[in-house]
């Protein structure tokens, strides 16, 4: 029997070194490192309670552990908690012994437990989660931008660099954007505090009004070991409240030309190269017959729903009067969860009442997606992922599930 619970400071040293041996991609396996890593985890597991270090334990040993996180979200306008899981590790000697799927499980209890109404994690591998009931979120898009394709009349002498005395204004940057983006979660002060004390990293901000309104960090990546001249600028956050904001930013990268072979940037934004003056990317491919490669993407972040009467109770919807039974699958809690809506004079309740003369039945993985809005039922109708009583409810469906945006979630963990 596993058990699972929360690490003393003592025991953090030993989940360090399972940590390193499992990703081996992106820790150093060095004395130092593990020191620094160490130190690191034990004053959070100290100080900070909304991120915490637990462990997985057989017969007294540790044999995997987990990196939990309090976080609050933007969902469709309002402030609702989100847990979040990061730093899954299994022992090299006990894989393939379920470890993980017990962390994972005591993670989506516990939160249960706890009325939390979403889930979150990023996956080493999509599919190992899907399976679990988290679904895809929105995709990122990587662009490497010629600093010319960028416009240039943006208000750059509002711009200047920022240190750990604007870090107040910094913060209240972010979450004035992320109160006003579907998704978002809100920043912390102490990871505000990491930006600005990273030294590899130099933060601007544009202001407006004597408000710092945008800001942007970034890195500079050198590209070759012979030619000192070639690097491209990396940015790790753009925020921006207005649209003089964005382009006294564009007008700062614009200006780099001289020094920048590409700006390198992630962006959830569909929509960004609208911006651009020439969104072609560095590969020079094309996909037949005349498309220009633009970006990358990838899936990344991954959701799961857990009390859905926080999210659903009261939401307004453009739909007609009908009550709705959703049947949601969920194979690895090994159970079926009935939910009964009603919609009633344009707003969406949750009812008691088994009725529904709409009938829906789809997994906990779609189930998620729809309602963080990253994809429409309609889609999901389309690509045989759901089963309703009749296709002329697809409208309703569409209807009641419908959102203004896709997420997007500009927090690591």
């Amino acid at each position: 029997m596993t058990e699972i619970r929360k690490l003393t400071l003592e025991e953090i040293s030993s989940f360090i070194d399972i940590v390193t041996n499992a990703y081996t991609g992106i820790m150093e396996n060095t004395k130092d490192s593990k020191e620094r890593l160490i130190n690191y985890y034990k004053d959070t597991q100290e100080n900070n309670n909304t991120v915490q270090l637990y462990g997985a334990f057989r017969n007294g040993k540790l044999i995997g552990g987990m990196r939990l996180h309090s976080f609050e979200m933007n969902y469709e306008n309002k402030k609702v908690k989100v847990g979040g899981v990061g730093l899954v590790a299994v022992d090299l000697l006990h894989k393939k012994e379920k470890v993980a799927k017990d962390l994972i499980t005591y993670f989506i209890k516990t939160n249960e437990e706890a009325n939390i109404p979403i889930l979150a994690l990023y996956p080493f591998r999509p599919d190992f989660y899907l399976k679990m009931g988290f679904g895809y979120g929105t995709k990122m898009n990587q662009y490497h931008i010629l600093p010319d394709a960028l416009a240039s009349e943006g208000k750059k002498e509002h711009i200047r660099f920022v240190g750990n005395e604007e870090s107040e204004q910094l913060f209240n940057c972010f979450n004035t954007f992320a109160s006003r983006q579907h998704g978002m979660m809100y920043k912390q002060s102490f990871e505000m505090n990491r930006l600005l004390n990273d030294p590899g990293k130099r933060v601007i901000a544009f202001y407006k009004d004597q408000v710092l309104d945008s800001y942007m960090s970034f890195t500079f990546k050198k590209m070759s070991d012979t030619n000192f001249c070639l690097n491209n600028l990396v940015i790790d956050e753009m925020i921006y409240n207005s649209p003089e904001g964005l382009l006294a930013l564009q007008s700062f990268l614009q200006s780099q030309g001289d020094q920048v072979n590409r700006i390198v940037l992630n962006t959830q934004d569909e929509s960004f190269y609208h911006v651009l003056q020439d969104p072609r990317n560095h590969t020079n491919e094309m996909i037949p017959s005349v498309y220009h490669e633009s970006h990358t993407s990838g899936v990344g972040i991954m959701y799961r729903m857990n009390d859905v009467s926080q999210l659903l109770e009261g939401k307004y919807v453009e739909a007609q009067a009908c009550n709705v039974k959703i049947s949601v699958i969920d194979m690895f809690m090994k159970e079926t969860q009935e939910l009964y809506l009603s919609v009633k004079e344009g707003q969406l309740f949750m009812s008691k009442h088994e009725e529904g003369e709409i009938q829906v039945t789809l997994d906990m993985a779609s189930f998620s997606s729809l309602l963080m809005g990253s994809v429409d039922f309609s889609a999901l109708y389309r690509y045989g992922k759901v089963q309703i009583s009749a296709p002329l409810h697809v409208e309703v469906l569409s209807s009641i599930f419908k959102m203004d945006s896709k997420p997007i979630c500009m927090t690591l963990f």
